[in-house]
């Protein structure tokens, strides 16, 4: 009976200093700012998009690269096809223009000054496109 007279007596004793330092708050003092474009506002999202693309060597062991673009738009849109390299640590960047009808596809197509035997080692591919002079 007296331990539990103890234990009785220490347990108020013992959590009153976890409950002697409350939490604050953290975080920033001053409310967030608005968006750069305005509240709810997103930005267009561009109607052209890579739809497929492959890749082949040339007769002269170049990697040439081709595919197809997709215009999602109603209107004719320009893109800049950006076809990156990079073989053993080392990039390489071609680009192509390509004018696409609205609702439709064009084909685009760019040999880019690598190795193909190199590439098929060691490389790796991307193809974007992008509107034509947004970046």
């Amino acid at each position: 009976m007296k331990r539990r007279t103890l234990v009785t007596a220490l347990l108020p004793a013992l959590s009153a200093g976890c409950l002697s330092s409350l939490p604050r708050a953290t975080g920033p003092r001053g409310p967030p700012e608005a968006p750069a474009n305005g509240p709810g506002e997103t930005p267009e999202p561009d109607p052209l998009s890579i739809e497929t693309f492959d890749y082949e060597g040339t007769d002269g062991d170049q990697l040439r690269a081709f595919g197809t673009i997709d215009n999602g738009s109603s209107e004719e849109r320009t893109g800049v096809v950006r076809v990156r390299v990079t073989v053993d640590g080392e990039e390489t960047v071609e680009t192509t223009e390509v004018a696409v009808s609205g609702d439709s596809t064009a084909e685009f197509e760019t040999v880019v000054p690598v190795s193909f035997e190199a590439f098929q080692r060691n490389g790796q591919l991307q193809v974007t496109v992008e509107a034509a002079g947004s970046g």
